[in-house]
């Protein structure tokens, strides 16, 4: 048996697979939990919004067949020179109007459809680590909800992200430019112009492929990963791993015990009962309970699982999201032609991804996948941080 297992025999305060400090749907205070919100969201959006230009701009560029995508330096520092330091911005003031009440419908799609789910997974007596079951569910059915706002914000703020970048010419002779807007408001009226309702929602299809197996496999990795790091947490810490001080002698006596190069299994099981024993009668002697993980325990752990959780969605998720995001960008937005006049391209799911293939061969359907990995990485991690730490400032208060 080995020191690992022997560490499982011992009781330990928090059950395996459980996580500690959770705050449920219904103990919110959703008042405050709403308008709080809304501010520190947006101040996390700010901080972190030139990332996502960057990433799309990676994206969508095809100045040259073949061609690796820009390096993300090049890429800020063409906008600086062009547009200074606000062109990291473009688009923002559409994502940070457009995401409230977006924001609304997924969170509270998220903890409602999450709860439920828990008390099914319970109901079918599953173990505590297949929980992240209930995580994903609640991820996709709220990325699915949040879609019919969602799309339209994304289209608008993606085409304003992209101004000036050069394209491949629907003709396949030569590049041309795509033409900006001026803000979130003009290009709503000229994508109407242009293509009608229906413009808002290029790219729909794609959008749920996308994004609703991207947020499940977000969430559930999400959970899953808590409930392993959760494990590996020593106990005096609010974690599951037990070591005490009778541990630690019983396997230093068994371990003595043994000359050198002999291996005595036998040896090692009598340590690992003898390191459950003590650890049981410490607490029954002390009455000693699980000790609350404090503020900064709790933030470490959920700050690795979102790394983790985002670094694994960002790459398993990238050729579709490229697609994805060379539809919504390059079908519909009047670019200026190399004879000086403008038109209207037109674009499918599969022609963009015919395109792409043709252009940078299979390669191309992981364009930004670094940047994108970090950035989901990045995103993910401080908005489930900021998210957790907002939720158990809001957590209403039990009666006395």
């Amino acid at each position: 048996m080995s020191s690992t297992d022997a560490d499982r025999v011992a009781s330990a305060p928090l059950a395996a697979g459980s996580v500690p400090k959770e705050v449920t749907w219904d103990g919110l205070d959703k008042r405050k939990f709403f308008v709080v919100g809304a501010g520190i969201f947006s101040c996390v959006t700010c901080m972190l919004y030139p990332l996502t230009v960057i990433k799309t701009r990676q994206m969508v560029d095809g100045s040259a067949v073949g061609s690796r995508p820009p390096p993300a330096m090049s890429i800020v520092k063409d906008i600086v020179k062009e547009r200074g330091i606000p062109g990291l911005y473009r688009g923002f003031g559409t994502i940070v109007v457009g995401t409230l009440p977006i924001r609304f419908v997924y969170l509270s799609t998220l903890e409602v459809v999450k709860a439920r789910a828990r008390l099914v997974c319970e109901a079918l007596d599953l173990p505590p680590m297949a929980h992240g079951i209930a995580d994903a569910a609640g991820g996709a059915t709220a990325s699915m909800c949040s879609q019919v706002l969602g799309v339209p914000v994304d289209i608008i703020s993606q085409r304003q992200m992209v101004q000036g970048v050069a394209v491949r010419a629907a003709s396949g002779d030569g590049t041309v430019r795509l033409r900006g807007y001026r803000n979130g408001v003009h290009a709503l009226r000229e994508i109407i112009a242009a293509e009608g309702a229906r413009g808002l929602y290029r790219g729909f299809g794609a959008s749920i492929a996308t994004l609703v197996p991207g947020s499940a496999i977000w969430w559930g990795f999400y959970g899953t990963y808590q409930r392993v790091f959760w494990s590996l947490v020593p106990a005096e810490l609010g974690g599951a791993r037990v070591r005490d001080e009778g541990s630690h002698r019983a396997s230093s006596e068994a371990r003595a015990s043994k000359g050198p190069g002999e291996e005595d299994p036998s040896m090692e099981f009598k340590a690992a009962v003898a390191r459950g024993m003590a650890a049981s009668s410490a607490r029954s002697e002390t009455g000693a309970q699980a000790e609350e993980p404090g503020e900064g325990t709790v933030i470490g752990v959920q700050a690795a699982s979102g790394v983790c959780a985002g670094a694994t969605s960002g790459f398993l998720t990238t050729p579709l999201d490229i697609v994805k995001t060379r539809l919504q960008v390059l079908s519909g937005p009047r670019a200026a032609s190399a004879g000086g006049g403008e038109r209207v391209v037109r674009h499918t799911f599969w022609s963009t991804a015919a395109e792409l293939y043709r252009e940078h061969g299979a390669s191309g359907f992981f364009r930004g996948v670094r940047p994108r990995m970090t950035s989901v990485s990045i995103w993910g991690t401080t908005m489930v941080t900021t998210y957790e730490f907002l939720k158990r400032t809001s957590k209403i208060d039990a009666e006395p």
